[in-house]
């Protein structure tokens, strides 16, 4: 087993829900990746967030190669929010970095973000301005997001182009002043952050990534989204 650092220099939170048939390649491919640039000093914190299938089995089978893997595990859902949250909170790294478990945002690219701590308080990817690449969504998702967009701009104000790209990235003390206002415990949860991110006043920059939409096994429904988009979003801007 490797020689861990206790004090990892990168952690990347990946939530679970029922995630059996689509993590292992998403561990693999991240950890191979990781393991070249960090070594031994990053950690992947995966969240079983009320998992009911095989995804622990799996998740530990990969960790036996790579001892950079642990679980965190919730045996009642908590919602995609929730589980970032509660991933973000046990993080050990000085960076932070959250992605989806269907590798829609490839390392290469979450890499980009991490960079990018470099010199901004959180960096979160963007699949729609020039030098992004986006592919595989339906017409009906992409009208969606789009209007979904729209609507987060002209109600909240914010001046970003994509808030609910799964991946993002933080310095550790910047999730630190940010997670007490963080509310928002389903799929708006990024948007609840950002918010709080922009009140607070910490640099947030949108890096440009390449995504390819996986529709199999995905949770999300759109027409569900926007819904949630809608109410969360009046009532991150009741709590300004």
């Amino acid at each position: 087993m490797a020689n861990l650092d206790a004090n990892p220099s990168l952690s990347i939170v990946i939530p679970a829900y029922n995630e059996a048939e689509r993590i292992r390649p998403t561990l693999e491919e991240y950890c191979a990746f990781f393991t070249a640039s960090h070594g031994d000093a990053f950690e992947v914190v995966v969240v079983l967030n009320g998992c009911v299938d095989n995804t622990r089995a799996v998740v530990e089978s990969v960790a036996t190669q790579y001892p950079q893997v642990r679980l965190l595990e919730f045996t009642e859902p908590l919602g995609k929010g929730g589980a970032i949250y509660e991933g973000m909170q046990d993080a050990k790294g000085d960076k932070l970095a959250f992605v989806d478990a269907d590798n829609m945002v490839r390392p290469p690219e979450t890499a980009k973000l991490i960079t990018a701590l470099d010199d901004y308080d959180v960096a979160i990817a963007n699949r729609f301005g020039p030098g992004s690449q986006t592919g595989g969504q339906s017409l009906g998702r992409r009208v969606s997001s789009k209007l979904v967009r729209l609507w987060v701009r002209v109600l909240l104000r914010m001046p970003f182009q994509d808030t609910q790209c799964g991946a993002k990235a933080l310095r550790a003390n910047a999730w630190r002043t940010v997670a007490p206002l963080i509310h928002e415990r389903g799929w708006t949860f990024d948007l609840d952050m950002l918010n709080a991110a922009w009140r607070q006043k910490l640099t947030v920059t949108e890096v440009p990534v390449a995504w390819q939409h996986v529709e199999e096994g995905s949770k999300v429904r759109a027409l569900d989204a926007g819904k949630e988009m809608l109410f969360a979003s009046f009532r991150i801007r009741r709590r300004r």
